[in-house]
């Protein structure tokens, strides 16, 4: 089962690929999640690309292989400091529905360092959609194990619970109350 579409489109604008990221990566975990409520379900990269681009309204003329490695290193930090799952485990690869190497930005954010294999990768991505899944879908079985995103079959039928809107917003600086950077640090305005 692939990614099931739900959100309006917003209206148009270009942009920069750099000038996206932050409302692509919000866009993500909201697309992330919706994918989790479907047990068994995964995005292919260049569907999640679209798809942000068509509910932020924000567009480049930019490949996405270009842009989206870093609005998922922004997903992940996201997920890490919101205390979700990782979500990035639910984008795959189409050709052959592995993660790619930024998926190292899930063990990245932990403060922990890169995976040492493929496998080893491929192992922790597994084991996080299935966390992924019990977190945000009502019809994952009681003996679910994890599994490759390619080996996968679709559950019969699922009961699909629409995910609770998560605020992805920054934290504001007590003392200029302004947005501080999503991936943390000082306030560019008091400091």
């Amino acid at each position: 089962m692939g990614y099931v579409n739900s959100a309006p489109p917003a209206i148009k604008k270009i942009v920069g690929s750099k000038a996206g990221q932050v409302p692509w990566a919000r866009e993500a975990v909201g697309v992330l999640r919706e994918t989790a409520s479907h047990y068994g379900a995964t995005i292919t990269y260049p569907e999640l690309a679209a798809e942000v681009q068509r509910r932020s309204g924000v567009h480049t003329s930019s490949e996405s292989r270009t842009w989206l490695g870093g609005v998922l290193r922004l997903v992940a930090t996201a997920c890490q400091g919101r205390d979700l799952p990782p979500l990035l485990s639910l984008a795959v690869n189409p050709r052959d529905g592995h993660v790619a190497p930024v998926y190292d930005a899930v063990r990245q954010s932990e403060g922990l360092p890169p995976f040492e294999t493929k496998s080893d990768r491929e192992r922790h991505a597994a084991e996080s959609r299935l966390a992924c899944y019990r977190a945000f879908c009502d019809a994952v079985p009681e003996d679910a194990r994890p599994m490759s995103a390619r080996s996968k079959t679709p559950a019969a039928t699922t009961t699909r619970r629409k995910p609770e809107p998560v605020e992805l917003r920054a934290p504001v600086c007590p003392s200029c109350f302004i947005e501080l950077p999503l991936m943390g640090g000082d306030c560019p305005n008091c400091n």
